[in-house]
């Protein structure tokens, strides 16, 4: 009405996948299930990092399992009888 010639150009909107959870939440729901023994390792890995493939995801579960004393040779393996 005021400018004739005006071309409107309308805003894009671009909404992320979702909204990430608080960091601290997550560990605190984490700790809680560990301290009820109702979670496995793989699943806090997962928790933790939702963007890992299952090959990352592995290798976190063996070196938490590793450093943390959790990860012991099968008695029942051959190669591990004394």
């Amino acid at each position: 009405m005021f400018t004739p010639g005006l071309v409107v150009d309308r805003p894009r909107v671009a909404f992320g996948d979702g909204v990430s959870e608080d960091p601290e939440a997550v560990a605190q729901t984490l700790s809680l299930l560990q301290q009820a023994q109702a979670v496995s390792t793989d699943t806090k890995v997962r928790a933790l990092h939702p963007d890992w493939d299952d090959t990352a995801v592995q290798a976190e579960v063996d070196r938490v399992l590793v450093e943390t004393g959790q990860s012991v040779p099968d008695p029942m393996q051959a190669g591990s009888l004394i």
